[in-house]
């Protein structure tokens, strides 16, 4: 089998919106497999098994810990990743969630998914790769996992972003 031609040269030559796309190609196939790997390992994903994801550091770069608490959230946010100050040596996170959705793992699942790329990745992380991941995650189609998200939205009153 012949190897793979080296993709730099052709990345040398490349216009800045083909080094964009390249680079968002890539991290599209890399949250893609990223959450097929996760899936293996905890789908479905439950309650029960969410703390052993969230604290899998082949799932998430960060340890990760759930507080039912508002923190910096905007009112269009449903979730907020911020990182914990209760274990800095361990460079740790805590994913704030809206008190309402204590108690409803049928929202706290999808509410989670959605924010793993943040919690992973940060600001160059957006809504496209959030569904992409979450989705992927959880084994739905993109559309499904949308009406799930806009569930949690609805059910915890947030704001529209861009009304």
């Amino acid at each position: 089998m012949p190897a793979e031609p080296d993709p730099a040269p052709n990345l040398r030559g490349a216009s800045p919106a083909e080094l964009i796309r390249a680079g968002e190609n890539s991290l599209r196939e890399h949250l893609a497999a990223q959450a097929v790997l996760a899936h293996q390992k905890y789908g479905p994903l439950t309650c029960e098994k969410l703390e052993a994801f969230l604290n899998d550091p082949v799932c998430l770069r960060y340890p990760t810990r759930l507080v039912f608490e508002i923190g910096e959230m905007a009112l269009h946010q449903f979730a907020q990743p911020e990182r914990d100050f209760r274990h800095p040596d361990r460079d740790a996170r805590v994913l704030y969630l809206r008190p309402q959705l204590a108690g409803r793992p049928e929202l706290i699942i999808p509410a989670v998914a959605y924010m793993v790329p943040v919690i992973n990745y940060g600001d160059i992380i957006n809504d496209d790769h959030c569904l992409l991941y979450g989705a992927t995650l959880l084994g739905l189609m993109q559309d499904e996992f949308y009406h799930q998200v806009c569930a949690v939205a609805d059910f915890v009153g947030a704001e529209p972003r861009f009304p």
